[in-house]
């Protein structure tokens, strides 16, 4: 048992698997104390953390009644980059009385549905779309929006669910079930498929909006443009630029998100507008929120949204950018035998490169954004080095099957 001073500031992190681990890491680096909460026993966070709870994180009530069991000086909640944490996070804030999001502003940022229901409202430039719930698949419906279109759950992440339909006679009533098979609620979203570039677009909020970086994305070929295997950042004209920042600012204004990390998913038309894919009020995964965004930004986007959860002033933000290339290496069908030049690739000056896979294990091909062996994040003041650097650093990794 670790004894408290009376001062000692502890934060409440729900789910600490992997990505939660710079943040908790980040948080207890400020001076704080951190309880991790997650359902998975091996989740590495709860063995960083000052101390842990391992329980179902959908019995809200048993987990609420398990923090009361401590006795520690709790001042805020938070789930760093996991969307499966935040509505808990915000019923704890709510049941202690936390500053942040509550339960109903959670579901704005979480529900990909009541999103494009507020938008639609306003003048931030989403997609036609329609909501339809599992028991009431309606092709009359879906043929409103028109074909190509994408459809996916309302409530998840990490391209969980997400297909790309060509046609109605394109495995529409298997997509439309797979898509309700992620989605907590029962209801999907069908939407129009939009021809154009798409890009990220990192945020941090604090009292006023600071955005960190935009990143274009890349997709694996074969999984109709739904599964991610790189984010680099861009050289935009300064029009296109200003008109990403203020479209993705005014979408997260109207969602009544003002403070805490950002995330946005947007497309750029060949006519040179834009449409919001959607949004979220966390950070983003699979390295972006720890490696990616500090790299190319200057900013301690982990230490700062730890500090602001616990109502401390986060101090003053200087974006200071750089280029980057956050490449990952997507999953194959087969044994994984043999991994090669992670060593070598590390030894390039500007190269950070990581395994995640295990010698031994079965893979399948890339259905997710979690379908993937490793990483390469590269870094330098020019866009091209940046890019080069991944190229090199990805022709001295293999991945044997």
């Amino acid at each position: 048992m670790i004894k408290n001073k009376p001062n000692d500031v502890w934060l409440i992190a729900v789910t600490a698997g992997k990505w939660q681990v710079h943040g908790i890491k980040e948080a207890q680096a400020a001076g704080l104390k951190v309880l991790a909460i997650d359902k998975d026993t091996n989740a590495e966070g709860l063995t960083i953390a000052d101390q842990s709870i391992c329980i179902d994180t959908d019995d809200w009530d048993t987990v609420i009644e398990s923090i009361k069991n401590f006795k520690h000086n709790f001042q805020g909640a938070v789930s760093f980059c996991s969307e499966a944490g935040m509505l808990l996070a915000a019923k704890i804030r709510e049941e202690f009385s936390f500053s942040g999001l509550s339960v109903k502003q959670t579901n704005f940022v979480i529900n990909k549905g009541v999103q494009r229901q507020k938008w639609e409202k306003t003048n931030v430039p989403s997609v036609n779309f329609e909501i339809i719930h599992k028991n009431k698949f309606s092709l009359n419906t879906i043929k409103k929006i028109g074909f190509p279109l994408i459809i996916k759950p309302v409530d998840s992440s990490g391209s969980r669910g997400v297909s790309k339909i060509n046609d109605e006679h394109d495995g529409l009533k298997e997509k439309f079930n797979k898509a309700c098979d992620f989605s907590k609620s029962g209801e999907v979203i069908v939407e129009e498929f939009i021809e154009g570039d798409e890009y990220t677009v990192e945020m941090f909020f604090s009292n006023i909006p600071y955005l960190l970086a935009i990143t274009k994305k890349k997709k694996v070929s074969g999984t109709n443009g739904t599964v991610a295997y790189e984010l680099a950042t861009v050289k935009l004209p300064k029009k296109t630029y200003e008109l990403i920042e203020m479209s993705v600012i005014n979408a997260f204004k109207f969602l009544e998100y003002k403070e805490g990390p950002g995330h946005a998913e947007i497309i750029l038309r060949k006519d040179g507008s834009i449409s919001i894919v959607e949004v979220a009020g966390r950070g983003g995964g699979f390295m972006v929120f720890d490696k990616f965004i500090p790299i190319v930004s200057g900013f301690n986007i982990a230490k700062a949204t730890a500090l602001q959860s616990v109502a401390l002033d986060c101090g003053k933000i200087e974006i200071s950018r750089k280029h980057g290339v956050l490449r990952f290496f997507p999953s194959k069908k087969g044994k994984l035998l043999k991994i090669t030049g992670i060593k070598d690739a590390n030894l390039l000056n500007g190269v950070e490169a990581e395994a995640f896979a295990e010698i031994g294990e079965n893979y399948s091909t890339p259905l997710t954004d979690g379908d993937r062996l490793g990483y390469i994040i590269t870094f330098d003041n020019d866009l091209k080095i940046a890019k080069k650097l991944a190229d090199d650093a990805e022709r001295n990794i293999k991945f044997v099957f």
